[in-house]
């Protein structure tokens, strides 16, 4: 599967770029990578998402052994969310069929335009937003703060959701939090994966950092755990549906291999406000970017 005009160096830049942002964040890169096929490359949606979500697997993995290494998160909360995240890979995955099989719909007095990009293009702006408000939110009201956050934990209101059975993470300050709850979050990060071709990182970061009351740089660490074996699964998920092209992926994933351990490095030396600040800079550009789309499309044909 491959499509004529798409520059493939200007792919390999793309994705050194989107490996740092993930390497950085703990998150996959999904949020910017497809988006950016689509709207920048003009890649069709079913093949972007099919390569975003596999050029993730280099990121993932990446990210992981550095996160490791530098002994931040708590990988054993992203163990206990795979297998509701592996069930939402699935379900994502069959809605993205079913989207696809819809045929293409008129917005206003736009163009004609498939509804599966239409549908990608409404949640993209809903997630993003959402992600955006928390982020910038968490910035302004600690504005005032003098002493740094650094690696400590502040309990957010997920951690009180009382349905058993519970357990205790030591390693980031966590108590008796509860395992079916975290179960149901895994399900909805991995119908985000296998539906938009993100990761879950940057809806999975935001609950880590005000859901649960992690550290920016301990969500980060608990979220490529997760991250590398929700890639993997949902890679071939889509393979088998035909939506992945190797071509695309592994030219952006060389480049994103790369990014993903300078970003998780840059990560380790970066003050908790200021990632937070510039993670969400970066989801407003990815807003952006969808939204101008959504304009373009439904501006009068001709006009």
């Amino acid at each position: 599967m491959f499509y004529e005009g798409v520059s493939l160096p200007w792919l390999g830049v793309t994705g050194l770029l989107v490996g740092y942002v993930a390497g950085m964040f703990g998150v996959g890169g999904g949020f910017l990578l497809t988006p950016m096929l689509m709207y920048i490359f003009g890649i069709p949606a079913v093949t972007a998402v099919g390569a975003g979500i596999c050029q993730q697997c280099g990121v993932a993995a990446g990210s992981f052994l550095k996160y490791r290494q530098l002994g931040k998160g708590e990988p054993l909360i992203g163990f206990i969310m795979i297998g509701g995240s592996l069930m939402g890979i699935d379900a994502g995955t069959r809605l993205l069929s079913y989207l696809n099989g819809l045929g293409a719909w008129r917005l206003g007095h736009g163009q004609t335009v498939p509804a599966v990009r239409v549908v990608l293009d409404g949640l993209f702006i809903l997630l993003l937003s959402f992600t955006a408000f928390y982020v910038f939110r968490d910035v302004w009201l600690t504005r005032h703060q003098t002493v740094p956050r650094g690696d400590k934990t502040i309990p957010g209101p997920l951690t009180r959701i009382r349905i058993p059975p519970y357990m205790d993470f030591p390693r980031v300050q966590l108590e008796h939090i509860s395992v079916p709850m975290l179960t149901y979050v895994g399900f909805l990060l991995g119908l985000a994966s296998g539906l938009m071709g993100i990761g879950g990182g940057v809806l999975f970061t935001p609950i880590l950092l005000y859901g649960i009351g992690l550290s920016a740089r301990n969500a980060a660490g608990t979220g490529v755990s997760l991250l590398l074996i929700t890639v993997i699964v949902g890679t071939i998920e889509q393979s088998l549906r035909g939506y992945v092209s190797l071509t695309f992926a592994m030219i952006i994933l060389a480049g994103s291999s790369i990014g993903a351990q300078l970003g998780a490095m840059t990560t380790h030396r970066v003050r908790n406000r200021s990632l937070r600040l510039v993670f969400g800079c970066l989801v407003m550009v990815a807003i952006a970017m969808i939204v101008w789309d959504v304009i373009r499309l439904v501006r009068p044909v001709g006009g």
